[in-house]
């Protein structure tokens, strides 16, 4: 059933702009009585879908759909309407749609849902690639949130442990490369201490971690 919703019915949909955080800490009982999701289509289909519902209260699809779509609501409609309308004279909609509502389907945290929907405004406004986008998309869905929150205004990975940098690096947010040991053994021979230099593991922020970081964890 999830399978058949379209997301960016609601993407462009005017009622977003009527979400708040209150409604976001409603519990899911309350929910289904909200005029304002009501009003929000796939919200409107769901809640009249006894398949559907269920596998909502199963999977937190709700909640986390709602963090997603909560970071659209400022975009002004006539963005959203141009973004999609743009992938639909691609023919790219239904495909699109779907990538992203089996991601958000997935997800196994619901602040992740937070992370890809300010990514998805900031590609709505022409800040990030849609292809860039897909990949954060998929990065985030494998990644541990509290990794990729120690990454929040820390571009230069300052205290974060080398085993999680090296988890960061398996899943593409960071660039591996050998320190120069040369120049350390230069150093250590100078300061005549008979020290052999080892070659270590350094990382850094790659390109895709940068645009995390600057809107996915602003």
């Amino acid at each position: 059933m999830i399978n058949n919703l379209d997301i960016f019915d609601s993407v462009k949909s005017e009622a977003i702009k009527e979400l708040s955080s209150e409604i976001l800490e409603t519990t899911f009982d309350l929910m289904t009585d909200s005029e304002v999701l009501k009003e929000i289509p796939i919200f409107g289909l769901g809640f009249k879908s006894y398949g559907l519902y269920q596998t909502l209260t199963e999977s937190f699809f709700v909640k986390k759909l709602m963090k997603f779509l909560f970071e659209l609501k400022e975009i002004p409609f006539d963005k959203r309407q141009k973004f999609i309308q743009d992938l639909e004279d691609k023919e790219e909609t239904t495909k699109a749609g779907e990538k992203l509502l089996i991601t958000l389907t997935r997800l196994n945290d619901a602040d992740k849902a937070t992370i890809i929907g300010r990514l998805f405004k900031h590609t709505i406004l022409g800040e990030i690639e849609f292809n860039d986008f897909n990949r954060l998309s998929h990065i985030i869905d494998n990644a541990f949130t509290n990794d990729l929150m120690l990454l929040k205004k820390n571009p230069h990975l300052g205290y974060i442990d080398e085993n999680i940098k090296s988890n960061l690096n398996q899943l593409g947010l960071l660039k591996q490369s050998i320190s120069d040991f040369q120049k350390h053994q230069e150093f250590l021979d100078r300061q005549g201490s008979g020290s052999k230099a080892i070659p270590k593991l350094q990382y850094e922020a790659n390109e895709y971690c940068k645009i995390l970081i600057n809107y996915g964890l602003e």
